[in-house]
């Protein structure tokens, strides 16, 4: 009942209904009303307008809608057209239209999902991911780069792709901890997960942590130099914690997988000064000073940039000749720290000779 009619018998008496059922009457007028008024503007500029109106109540009796057959039913079940879809993704991503084809790749994912063949899904899914490490939120690419992975969880090409991926992501995305966890569990013997877990620690400066991962991979792949590397460099930044008392044993067992690096890779030009700068790290100036100065004395011819899956190869990169010499970090360094030692003139001569354009 209406508080505000005076004519009703029960004028003042409280309304039977509860507050909340009278609040949606209340708002269900207000829409009724403000409906009545946009229909009448409708009306009014239709009418000065001299057109005919037709109200939308009559809408009611038109009939109901005819279903339209779509102009290409099978556009994803033929294969000459899936072909097209993938060149015309693969031409937006070379124009840096990374939405379009990402939402491109999305319908056809989706749409086709039964439909697709292993080779074109896997070659949809990689151009997905290659999006994903192109464009400004990685999360719509790290659907497709988690199944890759899924598919081949001992290629590591596809995780390269999909470390790619995560590593512009936070490192507590729940999506990526509980799948990395999932694909530890089931390949307890794949490596890239555990140096993906020891690379996230590192980044957040959990180099104990770090250690006990890259040592579990070092476990399953003895002589490979990235993983002595990655553990020679946690032990390094383990021996300069706070809380540690065996130091010195820390660093040896440190430096130690650092040579091992260096014998794997044949004494090339970036162990020697990963050697050097680790020395340099923990005050062995003396040592760091000698193996700087035999990064000055090698030459490193440049290496090709891997390249990850679907990225085109005949991209010409705009990198000047050296880009894989280190002399350059080395003389900056070994001038550090022949300036702290008063060696000034030793100093400049190194800049001089390596550092100057």
């Amino acid at each position: 009942m209406d508080d505000h009619r005076t004519d009703a018998v029960f004028h003042g008496f409280r309304p039977v209904a509860l507050a909340s059922d009278l609040s949606k009457a209340a708002r269900a007028r207000k829409l009724l009303r403000k409906k009545e008024m946009l229909k009448e503007t409708k009306r009014a500029a239709a009418l000065a307008a001299g057109a005919d109106w037709k109200s939308d109540d009559s809408d009611s009796d038109s009939p109901e809608h005819v279903y339209r057959e779509p102009p290409l039913p099978d556009l994803l079940k033929d294969e000459e057209h899936l072909c097209l879809i993938i060149d015309l993704c693969k031409a937006l991503i070379s124009l840096q239209r990374y939405w379009d084809a990402l939402e491109m790749i999305n319908l056809c994912l989706k749409l086709a999902s039964s439909t697709l063949s292993v080779e074109k899904k896997e070659e949809l899914q990689a151009l997905g991911a290659q999006v994903g490490y192109n464009i400004a939120d990685p999360i719509r690419g790290f659907d497709c780069a988690r199944s890759i992975v899924s598919q081949h969880p001992y290629s590591f090409a596809a995780w390269n792709c999909y470390y790619k991926v995560v590593s512009r992501l936070d490192n507590r995305y729940p999506k990526h901890s509980k799948f990395l966890n999932n694909m530890r569990i089931k390949h307890k013997d794949c490596i890239p997960p555990i140096i993906i877990a020891g690379h996230q620690f590192t980044t957040i400066s959990h180099h104990q942590d770090a250690a006990r991962e890259y040592l579990e991979a070092y476990k399953l792949m003895t002589d490979n130099q990235l993983i002595n590397l990655c553990v020679g460099s946690a032990l390094i930044n383990v021996a300069l914690g706070f809380r540690l008392h065996n130091k010195h044993q820390c660093v040896l067992q440190g430096m130690a997988f650092l040579y091992n690096n260096l014998r794997l890779s044949g004494n090339r030009q970036e162990a020697l000064y990963n050697i050097g700068r680790a020395c340099h790290h923990v005050g062995l100036v003396s040592l760091a000073v000698i193996y700087y100065q035999r990064v000055l004395d090698t030459h490193e011819d440049d290496y090709p940039i891997p390249k990850l899956p679907n990225e085109s190869p005949d991209q010409v990169e705009n990198r000047k000749p050296g880009y894989c010499d280190l002399r350059r970090e080395a003389a900056y360094n070994l001038h550090l720290i022949y300036k702290n030692s008063g060696a000034h003139d030793l100093a400049r001569q190194i800049l001089k000779d390596y550092c100057t354009v």
